[in-house]
């Protein structure tokens, strides 16, 4: 990798230009873009022909969601934090799964890892038509996959949108129940945050902790996941309840 390409990308980072329209202040630039991310960054985007990084989706603790461009067309690139993703806070997603039981785990490279865990977790999703970002590539801390949302915005969450609540409920019950029954996955983070608004679906975002049914936690996960929804669908006039809800997605409907 030439270093004069990192330079310039070092000098564009530090520049106010590239946070004069974002809303990341100079401390979490820096945390984001430390060097061994520059230079997986530099990778990802020369192997899947990545012309330009336009701005920031989303920013979180744990990571940021940029709006590239690939072949002229918007893509995404998450870049999980080196500097914030606890090993704690992840390993419980991780051990027991048997799908990386021959992984080697460590504070190393956990985080390359997960990166790699939603990028399975994505393709599980879509091989099933369960609406989600098309996973495209993932590099050490890096994940790049499809953009969701128009030319003007990035979809919504579907907490800000005025939408027909019962539909998308429904929905997103169908595809849990497809998520959980085929996909044999189990989302463990599902709530209002993490389901985008988009062609009047919702899409599942933020997948990388979602686990194998059978790994030891999964009945907790889908648990905490049914709860989040019945309090949020219920707060838009949405009738369901938690019991009959659960035995739905376990493929157990409650009696009529």
């Amino acid at each position: 990798m030439p270093e004069k390409d990192v330079s310039a990308l070092e000098t564009l980072l530090k520049s106010k230009e590239f946070l004069y329209h974002t809303n990341l202040d100079r401390k979490t630039a820096d945390l984001v873009f430390d060097g061994r991310t520059l230079k997986a960054l530099y990778e990802l985007m020369g192997r899947n022909s990545v012309e330009y990084i336009d701005f920031p989706i989303s920013s979180g603790k744990e990571s940021v969601v940029f709006k590239a461009f690939s072949k002229g067309k918007p893509v995404v690139i998450k870049v999980y934090k080196l500097s914030t993703l606890r090993f704690a806070n992840i390993w419980k997603y991780i051990e027991g799964d048997y799908r990386f039981s021959r992984e080697r785990i460590d504070r190393s490279n956990i985080v390359n890892i997960w990166a790699k865990k939603e990028f399975t977790n994505l393709k599980q999703l879509r091989k099933y038509k369960i609406p989600c970002p098309r996973p495209i590539a993932f590099h050490k801390n890096l994940l790049l996959m499809s953009y969701v949302g128009t030319k003007y915005a990035p979809a919504p969450m579907i907490k800000d949108v005025k939408i027909d609540f019962q539909a998308i409920y429904e929905q997103v019950v169908e595809d849990l129940t497809i998520m959980f029954s085929k996909a044999k996955l189990v989302h463990a983070d599902m709530s209002e945050y993490n389901l985008l608004y988009h062609r009047r679906k919702a899409y599942f975002v933020d997948v990388g902790q979602a686990v194998a049914k059978d790994h030891p936690a999964a009945d907790y996960f889908l648990e905490r996941d049914v709860r989040n929804l019945v309090r949020f669908f219920s707060s838009k006039g949405v009738k369901c309840d938690l019991e009959s809800l659960l035995k739905k997605i376990r493929g157990n409907p409650a009696p009529e």
